[in-house]
């Protein structure tokens, strides 16, 4: 059996290639090495180069890339409203949606600001770019379903002219798709039962700060309104993910703490998590990844399951407004 799938490169014996997929799941420990694991497998095993994964926002019931494979730029954190576009289509109908001759992936990849002066903020916040092929030629999201609950979208796209995506390639991404679900849906419950038995606090730790007389500083702001946070003036992210590091740089500042537990960062309550499905993890995961793209002067390190450190490369300013 040697079907054509993804941008019509052989992709050798589909069982075989959905076997090795489903080890590579199943091999992954938490949320960040998953989303890797899935999009490189897509390209690796069935010729899907261009692939995004983003999951829904329960709070502003939109979806955030938290992965991208295959573009020139990542996209972390850039938002999809459900409804728009393939994806925020396949999203709001629970169903797979493919396109073909298409010369623009999304019709809300834009590089429009928004501007939030009316809640106190005086910078323009950029949108984050959705990442995207300039002339895509075929499209196709899948939703990632947990008991009929939207988890996320799985969306890959090819510039070939070859041909569409056709029903073999919509099925394989279905599986792909449904083992990602059920690997996230595992990884939450397990976080949550780690939170549970995890009772150890995490005490004030002096740490080797930078050498605040010299070289350049970091001034970290942070808008209350909506949580947008920059760091030397670059947006970083706003919403549960900008507040929660907001916390941590605040923390590191005033006790020099860099050792933390996802248990007391999901229970502070100035980070405004829902009660219902919070999805720490996967803001944790939001946030690092932002922090990596950007290249910036604090990072995000996980340590053991349910434990983070925060590093931080130069003397902090923090500035709060509002």
């Amino acid at each position: 059996m040697n079907l054509a799938m993804g941008d019509g490169r052989p992709a050798g014996d589909p069982l075989a290639a959905l076997a090795r997929m489903t080890s590579i799941v199943a091999a992954t420990t938490g949320i960040d090495d998953l989303v890797d694991a899935v999009l490189c497998g897509l390209d690796e095993e069935f010729g899907f180069p261009c692939c995004l994964l983003l999951l829904h926002d329960d709070v502003t019931n939109t979806l955030f890339t938290i992965g991208s494979h295959g573009y020139s730029m990542q996209g972390i954190g850039s938002e999809v409203a459900l409804g728009v576009g393939i994806i925020g289509m396949a999203a709001a109908s629970r169903e797979a949606v493919r396109a073909a001759n298409l010369k623009r992936m999304l019709t809300y990849a834009r590089t429009v600001r928004r501007t939030t002066e009316e809640h106190g903020v005086s910078d323009l916040v950029p949108e984050i770019p959705l990442p995207g092929l300039a002339e895509p030629h075929s499209q196709m999201a899948v939703p990632i379903l947990s008991g009929g609950v939207l988890i996320g979208v799985i969306a890959v796209e090819s510039a070939a002219p070859i041909r569409g995506y056709d029903d073999t390639d919509e099925n394989v991404l279905k599986i792909v798709t449904d083992l990602a679900g059920k690997a996230l849906v595992a990884e939450r419950a397990l976080s949550g039962e780690l939170d549970s038995d995890d009772e150890v606090a995490v005490t004030s730790v002096a740490v080797a700060r930078p050498d605040t007389t010299s070289g350049h500083r970091c001034l970290v702001r942070h808008f209350a309104a909506d949580g947008s946070t920059f760091v030397d003036h670059g947006y970083i992210i706003r919403g549960v993910a900008g507040r929660l590091l907001w916390k941590l740089a605040r923390e590191y500042v005033d006790a020099g703490r860099t050792e933390f537990t996802n248990r007391e960062a999901r229970l502070d309550p100035d980070l405004q998590l829902p009660e219902y499905r919070d999805n720490f993890e996967s803001r944790l995961v939001l946030l690092k990844r932002r922090l990596d793209e950007r290249g910036a002067a604090l990072r995000i390190v996980s340590t053991t399951r349910g434990r983070f450190r925060l590093d931080v490369d130069r003397p902090l300013d923090l500035e709060r407004v509002g």
